[in-house]
């Protein structure tokens, strides 16, 4: 492979309005090349200060079209060239090869979504567009006879030239007064600091509640007909109306002390005649509460998921001893753990599912809950029946992926493996980096098992069964664990991990853990990009009964 073209940290940080490039080469694409290439992309969306969620959907996007090369065309791409460009919020991916065009189109492109579903195109490309083109604003792909350079090109593209930044928006505030001098006066008062919507009755904001959700609503308590009082009842009748934050305008503050009044749940009151500066700072204060319960909130449900989420395995199954790593950032996507045995075999998924922020979290979590439920009869032994094979396991959820329009529009990495008793182990993986193989008395390796991204059509996982000695380890992880030792542009598995694994061959399980994590954690203290979910886990084979 050749080596990576971008422009210099100094020059992506300092300028970050002028277009940023990466390009790279490679030979005949294997999915091998996936865990190297997503890296290596992302950390040049980092540094040209794209956003993670942004970061996330174009390397989800690249390792969909390079899985594609490796399975489908009929005729094997012998070079791949990769260019992106980066200019603010403009984002441009470009995959050029030499392969057989996939499907007999001249061009699949979003602006013509009718094209994308001509004659059974979608299922004979094998590209994952629903995917892909759900992802992206624009997406294009030309075969080699269309275009100038004679190449295949699948093109994505999203936002425009940076344009002068753009001011927050204002938060949106329902002012409701039947009294016109009143609403024209405080609306003067509001409107330089909110987007204020002066409406002359209750019956008035019920409608446009329908429409616009105000952050605030300010009202009038003495109102002809529906007063403030019946406007807040209704509006926390509606579907998330108790959420919004209420402040009444009263002539009198001895009225504001009525039982039920206080019983509606009102965030605070302002005494007629307001002035500006009361007016402004209760507003302010009121929604600043809002926003902190909000972020109090979130971080209660982030804690909720991650301890749902919490990769686990047993330290010990039979003459296995397991040893399990795990850090799960508030920004990452969400690695998870499924495993159930019995006494002749432990059989375990970790899945790693892409993407940042809440959204993502809150994706990982249905995904796990989900694929409990799809495993629990293939992994249950309470059922008398043996347990699905690795590879087996990984088809079934390649199949509910592609069948399922809410798992397809994520994705994640998985590897299945199952641990025997007489010392053999069988992986399967897909889309997910190689695991390891730390021997006792030899030098560490890599393990070549590999499989396309859950979801593909087609996705055939290939089974790779090994016999351990005493003392011998596979390791496995996730993107996260392997992005923290990996330099600039290397391919998997990184050297700096490769080279303290040689220390690590006599210890155990836990004792090999515990050293490999601690240079974990000093190798992602140095890390400038947000930090991933990673998960590390140690599978030690004791041999006989003699050997434990």
């Amino acid at each position: 492979m050749s080596a990576p073209i971008a422009t210099p940290d100094r020059a992506l940080k300092t300028h970050a309005q002028t277009p940023a490039r990466w390009q790279k080469t490679i030979g005949s694409p294997a999915y091998a090349d996936l865990p190297p290439l997503r890296a290596e992309m992302r950390r040049f969306l980092d540094l040209a200060g794209s956003p993670a969620a942004t970061s996330d959907r174009y390397c989800l996007s690249l390792c969909e079209i390079i899985s594609n090369l490796v399975k489908h065309p009929r005729q094997k791409a012998q070079a791949v060239a990769i260019t992106c460009t980066a200019a603010g919020a403009h984002l441009r991916l470009d995959v050029a090869d030499d392969s057989t065009p996939f499907a007999s189109f001249d061009a699949i492109c979003k602006s013509a979504p009718a094209r994308l579903q001509a004659a059974g195109t979608l299922a004979e490309s094998g590209y994952g567009l629903g995917c892909i083109v759900a992802q992206h604003a624009r997406v294009c792909y030309t075969p080699a006879a269309a275009s100038v350079d004679g190449r295949n090109h699948f093109t994505l593209e999203d936002g425009a030239p940076a344009a002068a930044p753009q001011s927050a928006p204002k938060p949106l505030v329902f002012l409701v007064d039947d009294n016109p001098a009143d609403l024209k006066m405080h609306h003067r008062m509001l409107s330089g600091f909110y987007d204020v919507v002066p409406l002359g009755d209750a019956m008035a904001a019920m409608a446009m509640f329908d429409a616009r959700r105000p952050d605030l609503i300010i009202s009038d308590l003495h109102m002809p007909g529906t007063d403030g009082a019946a406007l807040r009842r209704r509006i926390s009748a509606l579907p998330d109306g108790d959420t919004v934050p209420f402040i009444f305008l009263s002539a009198a503050a001895e009225g504001m002390n009525d039982a039920n009044l206080l019983r509606l749940g009102i965030d605070d009151y302002i005494v007629k005649p307001a002035t500006s500066q009361a007016l402004q700072r209760t507003a302010e204060r009121v929604l600043r509460r809002r926003e902190q319960v909000h972020r109090a909130l979130e971080s209660r449900f982030h804690r909720d998921v991650q301890k749902y989420l919490h990769p686990h395995l047993p330290p010990q199954a039979g003459r296995w001893r397991i040893a399990l790593k795990n850090r799960m950032a508030d920004a990452g996507g969400g690695d998870f753990t499924l495993h159930s045995g019995n006494e002749d075999s432990l059989s375990v998924i970790l899945a790693d599912v892409m993407g940042h922020g809440t959204e993502a979290k809150f994706f990982a979590y249905a995904y796990a809950g989900y694929l409990r439920s799809l495993f629990r009869g293939a992994l249950a032994p309470e059922r008398g029946l043996a347990p699905a094979a690795p590879h087996t396991l990984l088809t079934m959820l390649s199949a509910a992926v592609a069948a399922d329009d809410f798992l397809d529009a994520s994705l994640l990495t998985c590897q299945s493996f199952r641990l025997a008793q007489d010392g053999t182990i069988t992986i399967a993986s897909a889309g997910h980096p190689p695991p390891l193989l730390l021997p006792r008395r030899a030098l560490p390796s890599v393990l070549p098992v590999a499989g396309a991204l859950p979801g593909l059509a087609g996705a055939d996982y290939q089974p790779l069964h090994l016999q351990l000695a005493a003392g011998d380890k596979i390791i496995f992880a996730t993107d996260g664990f392997f992005d923290a030792f990996s330099a600039e542009g290397e391919a998997h598995p990184p050297a700096a991990l490769m080279q303290m694994l040689d220390t690590c061959a006599p210890m155990g399980a836990e004792d090999c853990s515990h050293e490999i994590w601690q240079r974990f954690e000093f190798c992602a203290q140095t890390q400038t990009r947000p930090p991933d979910d990673a998960t590390l886990i140690i599978a030690a084979y004791g041999g006989s009964d003699e050997h434990q």
